[in-house]
């Protein structure tokens, strides 16, 4: 099959999907194509299909079919062309797939001008691109129909954290609509990209109506590669009609097909299932199962493994308790925490409890190394840290009082069940509250795990970035004796967290930080100097002396924040501001940082003037 009037279809396409697929009304190119397309169709059935897509797309049709109709023309073109000419039953198969999944929901509402930066991103190499493809999810912009075969795409981008992105979070996002896509453009003998797909798959699940999809995934979990076998045989536990061949394959000589058969097992979680991968606990293959229950846990299957994780940890053992036997205790122990990782059940509870309160009672834990005799107590103390209980949090108390490594179990616990005065006067107080008990006896590592503690929860992550809560959720959730603390304590990065109007501390404190603090602080420093009580002349001269006690020779860059409070001075202070920067522009070495000083300069003394 000759593909010149292919490609020269998905030429006109590809100018629609950057153009908009509103123009494509009455389209003269696509016109011209069409019965090119239906002679053609006459021998091969795709041709005529396409041919079809054609004239629906160039008719009368509203904003959205029409956008629904140039993402189903696309996706059969592409997927004649990925094979260079396909069978009429295969073609056949791809059009009445695509006849009945389509993607509804997706709109073509966002300007060119704003996608084009996330499609450049999938299309090229370099750095930046993954910040630009998370900010665009963030926003929304994948919802734009346009942007669905770049998300598909980027599952092989060399990148692979915007792959590993695109499969965790953009194409879920679409709902299940999307599986048959990706069912059937998926190479079965492929590699990463096909693991991915199905991960996908997996996460979303195949309609049981869908009997071609499951068709194809059943076709994958035998013929393909052995990862492709492993990711679509776990795609099979919702479908009854394959248990048997489910246990089957949990017996393989291959250990990915048994890997595949465990977590789709887990997820039928029929008698027969939890049986198998019960039995499989007490073999070589505890931790693959350990890992299939852990995704997908049910309280039957916790029945059944608890009496065992029990009776391990309370078994006693004479025998010499050697660096052989450590290790073997725990290869036996590992798999549970494994399994039970996210499970919710009374029973576990019950068990966490005593094991953390009572430790003496489970003469496992002295037979493992420390390290993981305190791996098994985080585990418990990350359970109970989520059980909000006057209990559990006793026995978060208890084990942060024996080591300082679980006092951000107890103190997130606390901070739940307290008012603010409580939470710091348990803390620190007068006396130091509850650490004083803890500093006694390790005290650097007391207040070290306080004040990460206290980062983790004053700080929530947009990407790699640490982001300060909001200001009214700081002042109503804190009590205004933590930023004494922490100014005494000289912890910029917390200081600016809690940085409140009201401290007569906190202006003093800015001003001896700035005097030795770095460039990176700059976000720190002024944050804290937004929340302060300064009036605006001091705020604006302490702003000027950050900007001259730069080392400007070795200064390539300024932060945006920077750049953005010089511009908003006060007007009265406009002149002087450019003046003072100006003399700043002979230390200056880079050219970049230079024109954008001289930028800002420009715009203070049109503004001077203009007042």
């Amino acid at each position: 099959m000759s593909t010149t009037l292919l490609q020269e279809l998905q030429g006109e396409l590809r100018r629609l999907y950057i153009a908009g697929s509103d123009l494509a009304a009455e389209d003269f190119r696509l016109k011209r194509l069409e019965p090119k397309l239906a002679q053609l169709g006459e021998r091969a059935p795709v041709f005529k299909k396409l041919a079809e897509g054609v004239a629906a797309l160039t008719g009368p049709s509203d904003p959205e079919a029409r956008a629904v109709r140039l993402q189903d023309v696309s996706l059969l073109l592409n997927s004649v062309l990925s094979t260079q000419g396909a069978t009429a039953a295969e073609a056949q198969v791809v059009t009445e797939r695509e006849k009945d999944n389509e993607l509804p929901e997706l709109t073509t509402m966002h300007s060119y001008r704003q996608l084009t930066e996330v499609q450049n991103a999938l299309s090229e190499s370099g750095g930046g691109r993954y910040e630009i493809v998370t900010s665009a999810y963030e926003q929304g912009l994948f919802r734009d129909l346009r942007l669905f075969p770049f998300a598909m795409k980027a599952l092989s981008d060399s990148y692979s954290e915007i792959a590993d992105f695109a499969a965790r979070n953009i194409l879920p996002s679409y709902g299940r609509s999307i599986v048959p896509y990706l069912l059937y453009e998926m190479d079965i003998q492929g590699g990463r990209e096909e693991e991915r797909r199905l991960q996908v798959v997996r996460e979303l699940g195949v309609d049981p109506e869908d009997a071609r999809s499951l068709e194809r995934l059943v076709h994958a979990a035998e013929e393909g590669a052995d990862k492709v076998r492993s990711a679509a045989i776990a795609c099979l536990g919702p479908h009854p009609a394959y248990e048997a061949r489910l246990l089957e394959w949990s017996h393989d000589k291959k250990k990915a097909v048994r890997e595949g058969a465990y977590r789709a097992l887990a997820v039928r979680n029929s008698e027969a299932a939890r049986e198998r991968l019960y039995d499989t606990f007490k073999g070589k293959d505890a931790l693959l199962a350990a890992e299939a229950i852990g995704y997908a846990p049910s309280a039957e299957m916790i029945d059944m493994l608890l009496p065992l994780f029990e009776e391990l940890l309370r078994k006693e053992d004479a025998g010499e308790v050697d660096k052989k036997a450590k290790e073997k205790q725990w290869s036996a122990l590992e798999p549970f925490l494994t399994a039970f990782e996210y499970a919710r059940h009374p029973e576990l509870e019950r068990l966490y409890l005593d094991l953390a309160g009572n430790q003496s009672a489970y003469p496992a834990l002295g037979r493992l190394h420390g390290g993981d005799c305190i791996r098994i107590l985080r585990h418990a103390a990350t359970y109970l840290e989520s059980t909000d209980t006057d209990e559990a949090l006793d026995v978060l108390k208890r084990l942060e009082e024996q080591d300082p490594i679980y006092l951000p179990y107890a103190f997130h616990a606390s901070k739940r069940r307290l008012t603010p005065a409580e939470l710091y006067d348990q803390y620190v107080g007068s006396g130091w509250g509850r650490l004083k008990t803890v500093v006694s006896k390790k005290s650097q590592r007391a207040q070290k795990a306080l004040l990460d503690t206290l980062r983790d929860e004053l700080y929530a992550y947009q990407g790699y970035v640490r982001i300060r809560l909001p200001q009214d959720q700081i002042e109503a959730e804190w009590d205004p004796r933590w930023l004494d603390w922490l100014i005494e304590r000289d912890d910029l990065q917390l200081v600016s967290a809690l940085a409140a109007p009201g401290n007569s501390r906190l202006l003093p404190y800015i001003e001896r930080t700035m005097e030795k603090a770095n460039h990176h602080d700059a976000h720190y420093i002024f944050t804290s100097l937004d929340a302060c009580d300064a009036d605006e002349d001091t705020k604006y001269e302490l702003l000027m002396k950050w900007m001259e006690r730069k080392d400007w020779k070795r200064t390539y860059s300024m932060y945006e924040e920077e750049s953005e409070r010089l511009l908003r001075v006060p007007d009265h202070l406009a002149s002087e501001s450019a003046d003072r920067l100006e003399a700043l522009i002979k230390d200056v070495r880079y050219d970049s940082l230079k024109e954008k000083l001289e930028e800002i300069i420009h715009a203070l003394r049109r503004r001077a003037a203009s007042v």
